[in-house]
């Protein structure tokens, strides 16, 4: 059989495995989103945008709009997803702002972006944390009402 490329069929193999994973073959690293994220692989501009305004914005939406209507607080699946909401809002939102301040290392532009993205997750921090306690405080009031 005569070979068109031009290679051998050792070395098309070889490129085939370097391109898929490293120089032995072996699979390439693949990182976590979420360690991604916390560690500031995403350019500044996405994760501002992306992980720090629309995720939060739209799993708000979700959970007022959508399940926040149909849930009976006095049941305990009611209970633990008013009380799992808050918690979970409090992760996300120290994973996303450790990841919005370690992003702007990388960030190329002008530093004035950088510093206003350092005070937006400086500020985000304590707006996550507050959007957790206001949520915490509604299922209190629910109940004892």
């Amino acid at each position: 059989m005569a070979n068109i490329t031009g290679k051998g069929a050792g070395k098309r193999a070889a490129e085939l495995f370097t391109a898929a994973g490293g120089k032995d073959g072996t699979p390439p690293v693949r990182s976590n989103l979420i360690k991604r994220l916390m560690h500031g692989g995403f350019s500044l501009t996405i994760t501002f945008w992306i992980f720090f305004v629309s995720v939060p914005l739209a799993a708000h939406l979700v959970f007022s709009r959508g399940l926040y209507p149909v849930l009976d607080p006095h049941t305990w699946y009611g209970s633990t997803a008013f009380l799992a909401w808050p918690l979970l809002a409090l992760l996300y939102g120290g994973v996303t702002c450790l990841g919005l301040w370690r992003s702007r290392a990388g960030f190329r532009g002008n530093p004035l972006w950088s510093s206003l993205a350092g005070l937006a997750a400086l500020v985000g921090a304590l707006g996550f944390a507050a959007y957790a306690f206001m949520m915490a405080a509604s299922w209190f009031m629910i109940i004892s009402a």
